[in-house]
C-alpha cells in the first residue's frame, strides 16, 4: 500500500474468542430465559400475581445475553479472517474477500464506544471505535482485535491532526 506510506503495524481480530464468547453467552441466557418463563406460567397457572417486573427482568435478561451472543457468533462467522493494516496515512480493514483502504481524508468521524464494565469486557466492548467514512460506510473496531487499543488511538490521534 505505497499510496498509504509506511507500514507500521497489522492488527488481528480473534473470531474464536468471540465465537467461544458468544456460545458461552448463549449457553448461559437461554437458560436464564427459559427459567423465568416457567416462572411466569407458573404464577399464571396457580393465579398469583406479583412480582411480574422481576420475571420480566430475569426473561430478558436472559433473551438480550443469548442474543448478544448469537450476534457475536454471527460476527465470528461474518467477519473470519478480519485485520486491521496501519500506515502513516492510513489503515486497510480487510475481511474475507472484502478490503477497504481507507487514508486518513476519507475519515468523516471517529466515535469512542468504549464501555467499561465486566460485560463489556467480556463481551468484547472494552475497546469499541466506529470509523465513518465520508461514502457513508462504517468499520468498527472492538475489543476482540489484538492490540485494538493501540490502533483506535493512532486512528484517534491521525485523525485530529489532519489539516481542515
Amino acid at each position: 500500500m505505497t499510496e498509504l506510506g509506511a507500514y507500521i503495524e497489522r492488527f488481528e481480530t480473534n473470531s474464536r474468542s468471540r465465537a467461544i464468547r458468544g456460545l458461552a453467552a448463549m449457553a448461559i441466557g437461554t437458560p436464564i430465559a427459559l427459567f423465568g418463563t416457567v416462572l411466569f406460567l407458573m404464577g399464571q397457572e396457580a393465579g398469583v400475581s406479583g412480582g411480574e417486573m422481576f420475571i420480566g427482568l430475569v426473561i430478558g435478561c436472559g433473551l438480550g445475553l443469548a442474543l448478544m451472543g448469537a450476534w457475536l457468533c454471527w460476527q465470528a462467522i461474518g467477519k473470519r479472517g478480519e485485520t486491521f493494516t496501519l500506515y502513516e496515512q492510513g489503515f486497510v480493514h480487510t475481511w474475507r474477500k472484502s478490503t477497504t483502504v481507507v487514508p486518513w481524508d476519507v475519515i468523516e468521524a471517529v466515535v469512542d464506544h468504549t464501555k467499561s464494565n465486566v460485560l463489556a469486557r467480556t463481551l468484547g466492548g472494552d475497546v469499541g471505535c466506529l470509523v465513518k467514512l465520508a461514502d457513508g460506510r462504517k468499520i468498527l473496531i472492538n475489543g476482540f482485535t489484538e492490540g485494538a487499543a493501540m490502533l483506535t488511538y493512532n486512528i484517534f490521534e491521525a485523525v485530529g491532526r489532519r489539516p481542515a
